[in-house]
């Protein structure tokens, strides 16, 4: 016990590293469990739906912390090897170096406990009012949940066992020597492959693929997570193989390689480059990781009330899945009996959904993810109430209004209907923008319902009479909030079914249909708020993870890699290389490793864009320049913060290697 004190307090140096991010990840961890649990978070609107956020970061966060200690602490084992095996030849058996290396640990654990308890409750109030804030409330009593402490502290013991079981093995299966040894143990210089290297381009090529020829949104969550296989074992083949065949080409090229910079640079990182390149794709990933998750969610959040002011023509939508007359009948007289009056009001009637693919200009019963297709009717009365616009159409002729996606054919044909297209609109107005997440999303304008009714009839049919295609109005209008919530109480208890007359539901009686919707933009705004604020927080925090995890791996890296190359260094002056030469060979160097992974990680999120598009429209927005523009200030801010992390740890790197 006291050997290993004195170990843990004299060698801080070596555990400071592994302590601190041990620290971290344990306040990280705490900090979501502590508002997860927390009494507070019931009393906050969309709780439901945030806890399940909150769920899922605290195991991704979880998987995360356990990756990365082993890495850690491998790095610590790596350095400490020479000083075990001197252990082992001044008498102490190996089992007495394993109760040693558990009880570093255990107080390691003690101290990441004590440390990251107090520590995380006081930063959990700090980003509780960040996540207040992101929500839009003002509820900002957080009560802090003894058994999140417990959680985390379950989750760390058994990280920690896990790493005296890691421990444990590794000084075991080693002999003495070995032990003394490994500490200085370098790599073997690679052999060329040029099949795998082959194969990663085309892992890459084919997660490329991928993320830019998704249809739409479904089309896009199917896709993603193969896309993301192909591109993480793509990335890691990349470094250990591609980059291994372009250095072994640059060596055969004489002109390049004989030259004192080019020379010792191509040499260096030929030799290491199988160690380098685990540590290289890890870096990749994880700032890729990082761009994917800060982009998506400040996206999604920075998107909300551009998409609710598109959707919302005025501030409260009423749905009735009837007929226009029946459904404005309907309401006025409810509202005029409750005192709601409807200011500006705008009414129009539309055909439900058909649903299925568009395959030249001919509409098949198809639900393919990638060509999903949604089509609606809309009589010419309607277009030209809403629009003031006169349109002369007969019996087979029809305006094109694809609303999402594009539409070029000449007509469109339903089984034995066919329609004529006679103009291609860009817009209607007074319509609302609605994100659809089909990939495209065609508004038919015709003549009369008498034209639609066959081919509503007809789709019906198709789906085996488990729905009835028919018409459903819509009722725009503008009301006090306080308004629009009487209103909804009132209508939810009536219930519509075709064409038949509307019905109130009486105590007792079984009525059957659909209760009339209301959606208002007070309530939908907070919804959104929610979610999207929920969302984000996640998001950060996971950044932040991230990125500290790209930050650790990098110093350990500069680290191990400094203490390598300082023998090489000086054996080069020692033969007559200047200072000034193996200070250029030494910054190519470390620029080429640093800035590889994030050029890279760059290229990744640039072909991932579009999926990531395509995926934050299912939470109802499409608008590109927004994202576009959130995306490069994302990636901006965090090439700002990886370059402050090259300049720092660098520093440590020179010192080791130069004199």
């Amino acid at each position: 016990m006291k050997l290993a004190s004195r170990n843990v307090l004299q060698s801080m140096s070596n555990f400071l590293p592994f302590g601190l991010s041990s620290v971290v990840m344990f306040i990280m961890n705490l900090m979501i469990a502590t508002i997860l649990l927390s009494p507070s978070l019931k009393k906050l609107q969309g709780s439901g739906s945030f806890a399940m956020l909150l769920g899922l970061g605290l195991i991704v966060l979880s998987i995360f912390a356990t990756i990365f200690m082993i890495y850690s602490y491998r790095f610590l084992l790596k350095r400490r090897t020479k000083e075990f095996g001197l252990y082992n030849i001044l008498g102490l058996k190996k089992r007495h170096i394993v109760r040693i290396s558990i009880l570093e640990l255990m107080m390691m654990f003690l101290a990441t406990v004590i440390a990251g308890t107090v520590l995380g409750i006081i930063l959990a109030k700090f980003f509780y009012l960040i996540l207040i804030h992101l929500l839009g409330e003002h509820y900002f009593d957080l009560q802090w949940s003894p058994l999140a402490v417990g959680i985390v502290t379950a989750i760390f013991a058994c990280i920690y066992l896990l790493l005296m079981i890691i421990s444990s093995f590794s000084i075991r299966r080693q002999s003495s020597l070995e032990l003394l040894k490994n500490a200085s143990k370098g790599e073997r210089e690679p052999k060329s492959r040029g099949i795998l290297a082959l194969l990663g381009i085309i892992f890459l090529a084919i997660g490329y693929y991928l993320a830019v020829t998704v249809a739409s949104p479904l089309d896009a969550l199917t896709k993603f997570f193969i896309a993301v296989l192909f591109v993480i074992f793509g990335t890691l083949l990349f470094y250990m193989s591609f980059t291994i065949w372009l250095l072994k080409r640059q060596k055969k090229n004489q002109h390049y390689y004989y030259q004192p910079k080019h020379f010792i640079t191509v040499s260096s990182m030929l030799y290491r480059m199988k160690q380098n390149a685990v540590g290289l794709a890890n870096i990749t990933i994880l700032v890729t990781m990082t761009f994917v998750t800060l982009a998506t969610t400040v996206g999604l959040y920075s998107s909300i009330n551009g998409f609710l002011d598109d959707y919302f023509v005025r501030n409260t939508i009423i749905n009735i899945n009837t007929t226009k007359q029946q459904s404005t009948s309907f309401i006025d007289q409810v509202a005029e009996e409750d005192g709601v009056p409807l200011k500006h009001k705008i009414v129009y009637e539309m055909s439900n959904s058909m649903i299925g693919a568009m395959n030249n200009g001919k509409f098949e019963n198809k639900q393919k993810l990638s060509s999903l297709t949604a089509v609606n009717f809309m009589t010419a009365d309607t277009y030209q109430q809403l629009t003031g616009n006169k349109v002369h159409l007969s019996g087979n002729e029809a305006i094109a209004f694809p609303a999402v996606g594009s539409f070029n054919e000449d007509q469109v044909k339903f089984g034995n209907h066919t329609f004529k297209i006679k103009d291609k609109i860009d817009g209607i107005r007074n319509f609302p923008s609605i994100s659809m997440t089909a990939s495209n999303w065609l508004i038919l304008i015709v003549n009369s319902k008498a034209e639609i009714q066959p081919v509503l009839d007809a789709a019906s049919k198709v789906a085996g009479g488990h729905y009835t295609l028919g018409f459903e109005t819509t009722i725009s209008a503008d009301m006090t909030a306080k308004d629009a919530k009487k209103l909804r109480l009132v209508i939810s208890e009536y219930r519509v079914n075709g064409n038949k007359p509307i019905q109130r539901i009486d105590e007792g009686k079984m009525v059957s249909g659909t209760a009339p919707s209301l959606q208002s933009y007070d309530d939908m705004h907070q919804q959104f708020l929610a979610f999207a604020g929920g969302f984000l927080f996640i998001g950060l925090v996971l950044g932040f993870t991230f990125i500290l995890g790209t930050a650790l791996i990098i110093y350990y890296k500069q680290i191990s890699e400094g203490e390598q190359d300082k023998r090489s260094f000086e054996i080069l002056q020692e033969v007559g290389l200047s200072k000034n030469e193996v200070r250029q060979t030494i910054r190519s160097q470390v620029l080429l490793v640093f800035f590889l992974p994030i050029a890279v990680a760059i290229v990744h999120f640039g072909f991932a864009f579009i999926m990531i598009q395509k995926l934050i429209s299912l939470f109802g927005t499409t608008r590109f320049s927004l994202l576009l523009l959130t995306s490069i200030g994302t990636i901006a801010v965090v090439a700002v913060i990886y370059y402050i992390i090259y300049k720092q740890t660098s520093r440590a790197y020179y010192r080791l290697v130069e004199r």
